[in-house]
């Protein structure tokens, strides 16, 4: 989860009119999640192309179907059973692959905490079914890390537009923010996420 306080909120809120609104409106907010970057890494490829509520419909069905998500449990549980979850057979196989690879020690989570922003990322791709979108969002909410700001995250465009009243947001108007915020550019999203989500 990203861990942030007074520091970040005032730093973002003396940079852009805009953020000191949002941060006076929302307060401190919190956005809990696993810390366990292989679960996550689960939770992200089930719930790709999906609502946030079928996703986690179908990802609590999972939980249920495996118990606790470890690469033996996952291996172990049979396919067709996955499969009546909600869960597309691509989908099956990527977590099966995961779950095979972290076994056979193809990847390492521990060392992503000594790696910058861009290595994680970098790595995390290499994974089959794990995208860039993906990878930073394991890299913003798993990990905490606090300048993360993805392009690619339709919540977060669409939070943007409509806290500064844009037609439309482009990739240069997009890095302008990236550098006003820096380097509390998760921080920023957040209250981007929570703008979007209000009704």
């Amino acid at each position: 989860m990203i861990i942030y306080g007074n520091n970040e909120m005032e730093y973002l809120s003396s940079k852009d009119p805009v953020m000191k609104e949002l941060i006076q409106h929302f307060g401190h907010l919190d956005r809990g999640t696993t810390t366990n970057i292989y679960e996550s890494l689960i939770y992200h490829i089930i719930g790709q192309m999906l609502s946030n509520r079928a996703s986690e419909t179908i990802t609590n069905r999972f939980i249920s179907l495996v118990g606790s998500v470890t690469p033996d449990n996952v291996i172990r549980t049979d396919n067709m059973a996955i499969r009546k979850c909600g869960i597309s057979n691509q989908k099956i196989y990527n977590i099966k692959t995961l779950s095979k690879d972290v076994i056979d020690g193809k990847y390492n989570f521990d060392q992503l905490n000594n790696m910058t922003d861009d290595e994680i990322i970098q790595y995390l791709t290499q994974i089959k079914g794990v995208g860039r979108w993906t990878a930073e969002m394991i890299t913003e909410f798993t990990l905490g890390r606090l300048n993360v700001f993805s392009y690619d995250d339709i919540a977060l465009r669409n939070g943007i537009i409509k806290a500064h009243g844009y037609k439309t947001l482009s990739k240069l108007r997009f890095e302008r923010l990236r550098n006003k915020y820096s380097p509390y550019c998760s921080v920023a999203s957040l209250y981007y996420y929570s703008l979007n989500d209000e009704k």
